[in-house]
């Protein structure tokens, strides 16, 4: 069975090549996309989080990263219905291997290039427990289809983004 990295990595190159991904990794995003995208991950966060250890925990960082946005930012139907659906041991999985990866390895690099945006969520008290923790999730292989059901949930918030500017 191929490493689950390998097994998401058409998912992940998606995320990272869709024009609202593509803004983020920019360190330019319009802030109202930076906003939503927030907004999205609290949603997610605000189920994951209770089942994740305290390491990991994001919600409330997101919360002040928001806070200090300073706009009251739209709730995306995609990650809602993406919440709603983190109900079994293999989805709060996948979930947690996507979005710790992302906020621990390529947050490090965009909370660098995000100069002027909130990024709270992206700094951790224990950068290296949240590592370790990282790893459980990274050697699984038994959530391939939970981890890519998250990347197709975060392209689905990035579609809402990018759908709901259009018609601005």
């Amino acid at each position: 069975m191929r490493p689950l990295w390998e097994a998401t990595r058409d998912l992940h190159h998606a995320c990272e090549a869709h024009p609202v991904g593509a803004a983020m990794a920019s360190g330019k995003p319009p802030m109202e996309w930076y906003g939503e995208w927030l907004s999205g991950l609290h949603t997610i966060h605000s189920v994951l989080d209770a089942h994740l250890p305290p390491a990991l925990h994001r919600v409330e960082r997101l919360a002040s990263d928001m806070r200090v946005a300073g706009a009251q930012f739209g709730c995306s139907g995609a990650a809602t219905t993406y919440a709603a659906q983190l109900t079994t041991s293999e989805a709060l999985c996948g979930a947690a291997y996507v979005l710790t990866g992302a906020h621990l390895m390529g947050g490090e690099i965009m909370r660098r290039r995000l100069e002027g945006y909130p990024t709270e969520h992206l700094l951790w008290d224990d950068r290296k427990l949240a590592l370790q923790e990282l790893v459980v999730y990274r050697s699984r292989t038994d959530i391939v289809q939970e981890s890519r059901d998250c990347f197709a949930a975060l392209l689905r918030m990035m579609d809402e983004i990018s759908e709901r500017s259009r018609h601005v």
